[in-house]
């Protein structure tokens, strides 16, 4: 291989690196993408007061929060308050929410921000002396990913600070109007009807820009539009039925929001209750069913495809790549056992996840796409084991058994053990690609959460079948083979450079988990990575016999322990208040 032509390859790998992780080098990335405070609409008080207080977020631009039904995926916010004896809290009241899509998900939520209400009412024997109270807010906060944030609250009382009365009023204007109308909902073929009768529907003239927004979840196809009718006793709403048997419902709170004849956005609260009219649901398929599923799996398969350019799975398929270079022209039966071998690998951990994912979206979990990212112990999990390729890139150790041909570029592929390497390098493959986002993963792994589970498991395999194309053309078609660079001493300093792509993914994972654990979880996680890298280099330099021996392999076993009480303590890390 020329000169030149390793310096135009190198290039185009570090394009590919900088662009793929541009997650990493983002101007000013705050620690939290949401700034949380309480505030009050008075803050000298005394016994026997009820108090308007405020949870308010201040979030980042782009990123939003959820509203307490999350609709197609995400999480609701909560907060835990620790009351001294005596107080009380009601019930958070929620501002009315914002349809925010994503792909073919519609979420509810809010953007830029917003304060959520509570009354907190203080007991009479409270004198003049100051008190504070304190809470630990839970929120999941997303963009183009998700990420759990918890923070500690307080406010303090009978002390010299102001109160909050116009953000307080500003946020009771944004609650939707509490409306008593005699309001039933019932089943009409695939819509949902809601009948409300009223002498007063003047309220709705000229609305426009109708959207529901169901309290429960599943009652309506979030993606779908609302149509209202005025009629001589009141009006009905009416939008296209969601995944819920709405017979599991017998009572259902709906925010009605629309925009005024001012332009003014102005909503309702209506509690439906269950219609004695019989259903008349049907299954009638959309006309435009077929191209949906086929534009979800085209959107899956591209996905996938370039899911392989990501700093997580790039440098895997370019060892998996390079790993053909020596096979010959009458090895052709054998390089396509290896390719069927690796994408039977990814299929296979493709299934897994989607099932598990189905599972547990069929649970009630409002989950979507790196819903393990949300585990702590799963985020160390990966984030070391993207460390350990990287130092094996990098060239501390080599792999050996099943993973042993990802240590080694010039080692043929042969008998059981090379398609075991294929198999298992898929199942890495796939790992590895897990904390990855791809263009167009979005859109099709959202559409394949709100279809039956067989449609689902297409495009998590679809999805997969495209991580596996590239080295399973390198692999099918001869032609490609041959235009690999020829073996040669640039093979291990490629190799190295593929270790940093790694070691950045190691320090994104690193980042997650600090939006979930704090300074604890990186000192933690830190630790981890050196004593793993403590306990191979023990490994390498193991004297042969001694007492050296002895205490060597005393001190492997305790690094390796070191770093597995790590992940279990993680388990703890998001526990609010500190519990255990």
């Amino acid at each position: 291989m020329s000169f030149l032509k390793t310096i135009l390859l190198t290039f185009v790998i570090i394009g590919f690196s900088f662009s793929a992780n541009a997650q990493f080098t983002s101007d000013a990335e705050p620690d939290n993408y949401v700034q949380v405070r309480i505030i009050a609409n008075q803050t000298q008080v005394s016994g026997g007061e009820k108090i308007r207080l405020g949870l308010e977020q201040i979030i980042h631009p782009t990123w939003h929060t959820y509203w307490k039904n999350p609709g197609d995926s995400g999480t609701p916010t909560s907060i835990e308050w620790d009351l001294p004896e005596g107080f009380s809290i009601s019930e958070l009241e929620w501002s009315t929410p914002n349809k925010i899509p994503y792909g073919p998900l519609t979420n509810y939520g809010y953007e830029n921000k917003v304060t959520l209400l509570q009354n907190l009412t203080i007991p009479k024997d409270i004198g003049a002396e100051p008190f504070s109270i304190n809470g630990s807010v839970n929120l999941l906060v997303c963009h183009d990913i998700c990420i759990p944030e918890t923070h500690d609250v307080f406010i303090a009382f009978n002390v010299n600070n102001a109160p909050e009365v116009t953000k307080i009023a500003t946020a009771e204007s944004l609650l939707p109007i509490d409306i008593d109308w005699d309001t039933t909902f019932y089943a009409d073929k695939d819509q949902l009807v809601i009948k409300a009768i009223t002498d007063d529907v003047s309220i709705l003239d000229g609305a426009k820009n109708i959207a529901l927004a169901p309290e429960d979840w599943g009652a309506i196809d979030n993606n779908a539009e609302a149509t209202l009718s005025l009629t001589d006793d009141g009006f009905t709403l009416s939008q296209k039925i969601g995944e819920r048997d709405l017979n599991e419902i017998s009572e259902l709170p709906i925010v009605l929001s629309y925009t005024n004849t001012d332009g003014k956005l102005q909503s309702l609260r209506l509690v439906a209750t269950h219609s004695a009219l019989p259903s008349l649901q049907t299954n009638d398929a959309d006309n435009n069913k077929d191209i949906t599923i086929l534009s979800a799996l085209l959107f899956a398969l591209f996905g996938g495809i370039i899911l392989n350019l990501m700093p997580c799975v790039f440098p895997v398929l370019s060892m998996k790549a390079l790993s053909l270079i020596n096979l010959g022209e009458k090895e052709e039966s054998k390089a396509r056992g290896y390719g069927i071998s690796y994408t039977l690998g990814i299929l296979i951990s493709f299934a897994i996840i989607g099932g598990t994912l189905l599972i547990l979206k069929s649970g009630g979990a409002q989950i979507g796409w790196g819903f393990q990212l949300q585990n702590p112990i799963v985020i160390m999990v990966l984030a070391y084991l993207v460390f350990i390729i990287g130092l094996n890139l990098a060239g501390l150790f080599e792999f050996s058994g099943r993973l042993g041909k990802l240590g080694s570029f010039t080692q043929k592929l042969s008998g059981q053990d090379g398609h075991r390497g294929a198999f298992f390098t898929g199942v890495l493959a796939t790992l590895v690609a897990t904390p990855c986002t791809a263009p167009f993963m979005g859109a099709a792994l959202g559409f394949a959460l709100t279809q039956p589970a067989i449609i689902s498991m297409l495009v998590f395999l679809t999805l997969g079948f495209g991580l596996a194309i590239p080295y399973l053309l390198l692999c099918f078609v001869p032609s490609l083979r041959s235009k690999l660079p020829k073996p040669g001493a640039w093979m291990q300093t490629f190799k190295q450079f593929l270790s940093f792509p790694m070691f950045l993914t190691a320090v994104w994972l690193v980042w997650v988990l600090s939006q979930q654990a704090g300074t604890f979880g990186i000192l933690s996680a830190l630790s981890g990575m050196v004593f793993i890298a403590f306990g191979i280099w023990l490994c390498k330099v193991l004297p042969s016999n001694g007492f050296g021996r002895y205490l060597s392999i005393i001190l492997i076993i305790l690094s390796f322990l070191f770093v597995g009480s790590t992940l279990v303590t993680s388990k703890t890390l998001m526990l609010p208040n500190g519990e255990t």
